[in-house]
């Protein structure tokens, strides 16, 4: 099981080389891959469960699989008492006496960027955004230095969850729910600080299988300027001129924008000042 712990970083800008041979070789190892870049995808064990192990329990376990995408979960190592942990969310949308599933603000962020969580009286915690929106949701752009990404949105969820009840270290592991098949997610960032381009190249090899390519396009403003993302030169992604304030956008490629077999390069502009930051997420699956 690939496993992380709150705070530690997940990228580091400062060795894009390193990353991008470690993904070069990603199919050439044969246990998954455990980089700051690439995490391992693993179900969580209440998946999928028979009726035997609950009503209450299969009932959320089928919830989840309708309704989440990409989620980050733990345990805790003992029982969670719902009531200590209701003021974290936002909203609820599903409460029983074994679990409740809502929303969970995060810091400096809008409502529309909450994502869900799952809380379970045995101490299970998972926190999910919609089977909708990209996995590239989860980088937290607002916070990136343009060295290291401290955490996923999703480990910001389950940590204002999780701080209700004294935990605040806790190992992490990532599914997503659309792809079962799939082994693997590597995030990677970018940053801009003022006028000019930066950009990263990705090769994907060819006898891997991806399931899902997106991008994370974020700009914050110090003066009246604008910000595009592209890929390979072509925009995927522009924020007209601001002079104030954040602009947040994630959205999906397709195969024919991000096709394997080639190396591909990933550019984030800025026309002025400000500061403007590109992620990406790729889900796949390593051959064995």
């Amino acid at each position: 099981m690939n496993t992380k712990s709150i705070r530690r970083p997940l990228f580091s800008g400062m060795v894009v080389a390193i990353l991008l041979l470690a993904f070069w070789l990603v199919n050439k190892v044969s246990a998954p891959v455990n980089g700051d870049n690439v995490f391992s995808l693993r179900a969580p064990p209440f998946v999928g469960v028979a009726s035997a192990a609950g009503a209450e329990t299969a009932s959320a376990a089928s919830f989840l699989e309708d309704e989440a995408g990409i989620s980050a979960y733990t345990q805790t190592p003992g029982l969670i008492d719902l009531s200590e942990v209701r003021d974290a969310f936002r909203t609820i949308e599903r409460e029983t006496g074994e679990y409740i599933i809502g929303s969970v603000g995060i810091p400096d962020y809008s409502e529309d960027h909450d994502p869900h969580v799952y809380v379970h009286t045995d101490g299970w915690v998972l926190a999910y955004y919609l089977n909708s929106e990209p996995a590239s949701y989860i980088i937290d752009l607002r916070h990136y230095d343009g060295v290291e990404i401290g955490t996923t949105k999703l480990e910001d969820a389950m940590y204002e969850v999780l701080s209700l009840i004294g935990v605040v270290s806790f190992d992490t592991t990532y599914y997503d729910f659309r792809y079962p098949n799939a082994t693997n997610i590597m995030l990677i960032a970018e940053a801009i600080y003022s006028a000019g381009n930066e950009s990263f190249n990705v090769h994907l090899p060819s006898d891997l299988t991806y399931y899902h390519r997106c991008w994370s396009h974020a700009f914050h403003p110090s003066c009246c300027t604008s910000s595009a993302l592209y890929v390979d030169d072509a925009l995927v992604h522009s924020f007209p001129r601001a002079c104030a304030g954040w602009g947040l956008a994630h959205g999906s490629l397709t195969p024919a924008q991000l096709p394997p077999g080639v190396s591909h390069t990933i550019r984030i502009s800025a026309s002025e000042c400000g500061e403007a930051f590109a992620g990406m997420a790729l889900v796949y699956r390593e051959v064995p």
